[in-house]
């Protein structure tokens, strides 16, 4: 299955020898690249992963393109249908020979990946992935290899974190600002709410909806939602 990666935090890994940028230590790289005749035709790449810790995945990747390219190197939940709120992370990570070791950490993140199976995967895409790197690998077709591997995450559910990006894309769809307050229906589509004290105004409470991990902030001279947010917030 494909995923379309949104383009994170670019590693550059530079060759074993190749001053003045020695690569970071938990990057190890082979010397080389593939010879000048390169027949686009048999290119290929391959991935073996394994988790390092809850949060890190060690990516070995060998290619017979001619290097360095950049790829997009990442993990997403297995299992995930196209319409699903995404659950994983990618990074864009430049292969600086034939074979590239590297250390994928999960923990920058926007959110925290939940414990599970996902699918490593590494993708080179011509149109970006040469442009700063080898010409010739430009000619190659797009290549991607997977891995399949066991993430301990964050040690939340798969079903919980499932549930809250549903619920919190549920809000972001129909929920505006001003919208009236009914605490009722509120919690028979979000769950149970916890009520608190809002730093916004003395007009105004806090409702937390643990399930879905967002605030309301309820003005209650109006009985209405002034506006909502991600996260147990108090304005």
């Amino acid at each position: 299955m494909k995923y379309f990666w949104t383009a994170g935090l670019v590693l550059t890994l530079a060759a074993c020898g190749q001053a003045p940028n020695p690569a970071p230590e938990d990057v190890e790289v082979e010397a080389g690249s593939v010879g000048d005749a390169f027949d686009p035709a048999t290119a290929e790449i391959s991935l073996d992963a394994s988790p390092q810790s809850d949060t890190q995945i060690r990516f070995v990747v060998t290619t017979n393109l001619p290097t360095p390219v950049e790829v997009m190197a990442g993990v997403a939940l297995a299992g995930q249908k196209p319409d699903d709120v995404f659950i994983g992370h990618s990074e864009r990570v430049t292969l600086a020979s034939p074979r590239t070791e590297f250390v994928l950490d999960t923990s920058s993140a926007r959110n925290a990946l939940p414990s599970g199976e996902y699918d490593a995967e590494v993708s080179f895409y011509p149109r970006w992935g040469a442009e700063n790197g080898n010409p010739a690998a430009k000619t190659a077709p797009e290549l991607e290899a997977t891995d399949r591997i066991t993430l301990g995450g964050s040690g939340e559910d798969r079903a919980d974190a499932e549930r809250r990006n549903e619920l919190q894309r549920w809000v972001m769809g129909n929920i505006g600002m001003n919208v009236p307050w009914n605490r009722e229906s509120f919690e028979a589509r979000l769950g149970p709410a916890e009520k608190g004290p809002s730093t916004m105004s003395r007009l105004h409470d806090a409702y937390y909806f643990p399930d879905a991990d967002m605030t309301f902030l309820v003005n209650r001279l109006k009985n209405e939602v002034t506006v909502w947010r991600v996260g147990d917030v108090t304005e």
